[in-house]
Parts: C-alpha cells; sequence; structure tokens
C-alpha cells in the first residue's frame, strides 16, 4: 500500500493539495493526541477511580494491541476500499470509543473505549500513505509523508499543556466526550471532502493480497528496517506517552503543569524530527 502506484499523477492545484491533505492530516493529529494523552489525564484517573500502575499500564496498552492487531487487515481493506471509505469509518468507531471512555466510571468500560479508539485511527497513518500514493509521483512522497507525520507531531503536542490546561476549566469526562465529536467530524472531513481517484479497487483477490503481504515478511530490506522502527517506536511511546508522567510526578517531584511542560518539550522534538525527516529526505534524494 505504500508503493507509488502505475497510473500518471495529475496536475495538483493549492485547493486540491488542501482537499487531499487536509482531511488526512487532522486525522493522524487526532490518533496522536488519542495515542498519548493518557500521560496527562493519568493522575486524574489514578485519583478518580483508584488505578494501580499495572491498571494504568493496561489501560494504555490496550489502544496499542488494538491499533497493532488492525494493521494486516487494514492493509487488505485499505486496497481494496481505497482510502476515504476505510478511513471515515474506522473513525467513527475512534468516535464510539472516546464516548465510551468519557461516560465510563469503571476500569472496564475504559478499557473498551481506549481498545475502541485504537481500533479507530489504526488507519490514520496508512490510509493517508495511501491517499498520497494515488495522487503524487514517487519523487513527491517522502515530503508528503513527512509533513502528514509532522501533523501528528501536533497532536502530540496538542495532548500535552493544552490538554492540561482543558482540566482546570472541565474534567477528563467531558474533554473525552467533546474529542468524541471533533473525531466524528474528522470523519465527515475525510468521507465528503477528500476527492478519491476514479481507481479501481479490488481487481487482487483475497489470495493474491494474503500472498503479496506473505512477501513484505520474507524481504530482506523489511528486516533491516522493522527491528530498528519497533526499537524507537515502542521505547518512545511507552516513556512519552505515558511513564514520564509518573516518573516526574513520583521521582522527581514536579507538579502537574511542569509536568505538562516537559512533555511538550518531549513532543516538540518528536514534531521537529518528523517535519524534517520528508523535506531532508527529499534533498538527499535530489543529490
Amino acid at each position: 500500500q505504500m508503493s507509488a502506484t502505475t497510473h500518471s499523477a495529475p496536475t495538483i492545484t493549492t485547493p486540491l493539495l488542501a482537499r487531499i491533505f487536509i482531511p488526512f492530516a487532522c486525522g493522524y493529529f487526532i490518533s496522536y493526541l488519542f495515542r498519548t494523552i493518557n500521560a496527562v489525564i493519568s493522575p486524574k484517573l489514578t485519583q478518580e477511580l483508584g488505578l494501580d500502575a499495572t491498571s494504568l499500564g493496561l489501560l494504555t496498552s490496550a489502544y496499542f494491541l488494538a491499533f497493532a492487531l488492525f494493521q494486516f487487515p487494514l492493509g487488505v481493506l485499505l486496497d481494496r476500499y481505497g482510502p476515504r471509505r476505510v478511513q471515515a469509518g474506522l473513525l467513527v468507531v475512534a468516535a464510539s470509543g472516546a464516548l465510551i471512555f468519557g461516560l465510563s466510571h469503571s476500569l472496564t468500560g475504559l478499557l473498551a473505549g481506549r481498545a475502541l479508539i485504537g481500533l479507530g485511527v489504526s488507519g490514520c497513518l496508512m490510509a493517508a500513505f495511501k491517499a498520497f500514493t494515488q495522487w503524487f509521483p514517487a519523487h513527491k512522497l517522502p515530503a508528503m509523508n513527512g509533513y502528514v507525520l509532522a501533523a501528528g507531531g501536533l497532536g502530540a503536542l496538542s495532548a500535552t499543556i493544552p490538554v492540561e490546561a482543558a482540566l482546570r476549566i472541565t474534567d477528563w469526562h467531558t474533554l473525552f466526550i467533546v474529542l468524541a465529536v471533533i473525531t466524528l467530524g474528522i470523519a465527515a472531513l475525510v468521507f465528503f471532502v477528500y476527492p478519491e481517484r476514479d481507481i479501481a479497487h479490488g481487481h487482487a483477490t483475497l489470495r493474491e493480497q494474503l500472498r503479496g503481504a506473505a512477501g513484505v515478511f520474507a524481504s530482506g530490506t523489511f528486516w533491516r528496517i522493522a527491528p530498528l522502527a519497533i526499537a524507537i517506536q515502542s521505547t518512545f511511546m511507552s516513556v512519552q506517552g505515558l511513564w514520564a508522567a509518573p516518573y516526574l510526578r513520583d521521582v522527581a517531584k514536579l507538579e502537574h503543569a511542569d509536568i505538562a511542560q516537559y512533555l511538550f518539550a518531549m513532543a516538540f522534538a518528536m514534531f521537529a524530527g518528523q517535519l524534517l525527516s520528508g523535506t531532508v529526505a527529499t534533498a538527499l534524494a535530489k543529490r
């Protein structure tokens, strides 16, 4: 799904570029906000529901487990039905998960909501990559992919100081209900604004798609890249997405506002790296 398609790329005007990029950038923005928000709301959850470290870790990992398990069927669905319908439908699932999370007062309800959020945003990045291959030539993809990754970095930034400020005027229940409405709005943005190209989907049979996926796992290139990506992402997300906040609170004895500032600094560094990655890759390719 990440390889460039063989059809000729059309002329991209500024309005068309906005219609292609903004819906998926918004989707990845909300995905990363949901991904990292537990780091800021964890003290509230611990205080209100009496969650211990094990329960808090389980709650946060529910998102990632549902997210990871759906990646394989996600690729098949994107190739068969296209990014517009798949992304919009999944974001509706994410919105329902955020609503359940916001209305819950038990660990079971929070787990169900968090898992649905993870499932619902599992396609935000891959759907964007798939959409870009439909519209842009191969040499433009590193930059476009880097820009949408940067949108996710903005989501991580929004999950720090802005969320901490919001919790001063409302509670986390209301916050998640508002996020559910926003997510539903982004689903509508993807479905009604993104101009999916008239490219036939589903020419390959399911068996052929499965064979193609197996070929990825048999690739030496994949295994040279995957371990490094796993090590980097798992370490960063476990620290920045959850455990940095309890450490700064319990060991460094920092106040909640100060913790949010440290998390903001970490998220900003990630945002800057993601923004530069596509630009630098494009520049190096030209050289």
